[in-house]
């Protein structure tokens, strides 16, 4: 075999990567189902490896327990959304406004994810630690290009409180609303995020 051919072989999945990436994308869509209808404190290890039709010990092969499983569906759903919102804000019409096709991408993608929003922001729920992740996330974005502004002057207010403020609203105004997308339509709650927005300074509210 020429070093050509021996390099293209080794990096190509055997069957055994294969059957394994199987295995936990199958164990990944159960536990999606089983927390969308049970919520986090209702599943249990057993039933995600039986409705994935695997041993239960074969779970355990690829996570440690359900919350390290809830936790990579967490934050590979954050991950998707911010390539979405990157996505819509280069694709947007010329001259429309940034903030709100990323924010117009925040609520349809909070649509569609509504059961996984509803169990991770559930109050008194086991997810409470991811949920403070999120909120950590979001208003170490928000702090950081508020701190720049800041130091340009163009900022009157604080920006690590401002931050904390807008994660906390934003957060709380999807959770709510994602337990019932009828309350207002699309565009009200995008509407209504603009206008809480402090002095619409925050470009993106996921970097």
């Amino acid at each position: 075999m020429s070093v050509s051919n021996a390099s293209a072989a080794s990096t190509q999945p055997n069957g055994h990567t294969t059957r394994r990436e199987a295995t936990r994308r199958r164990l990944l869509a159960a536990a999606t189902a089983e927390f969308a209808e049970t919520g986090l404190h209702g599943v249990t290890t057993a039933r995600i490896a039986r409705r994935a039709g695997v041993a239960t010990g074969t779970f355990y092969l690829h996570f440690s327990d359900k919350h390290a499983l809830f936790e990579e569906i967490v934050f590979a759903a954050l991950a998707e959304l911010r390539k979405r919102q990157d996505r819509a804000a280069t694709n947007r019409p010329a001259g429309s406004d940034e903030l709100r096709a990323r924010l117009e991408e925040l609520i349809a993608f909070s649509e569609e994810k509504r059961d996984l929003i509803r169990v991770v922001f559930s109050r008194g729920s086991e997810s409470a630690p991811i949920a403070q992740q999120i909120h950590d996330r979001v208003a170490s974005g928000v702090e950081a290009w508020l701190t720049h502004l800041a130091r340009q002057g163009e900022l009157p207010i604080h920006p690590g409180a401002a931050a904390q403020a807008r994660a906390a609203t934003l957060i709380r105004v999807i959770a709510w609303w994602a337990e019932d997308p009828t309350r207002a339509s699309r565009e009200e709650i995008v509407d209504t995020l603009l206008h809480l927005q402090p002095g619409r300074l925050v470009s993106s509210v996921t970097h």
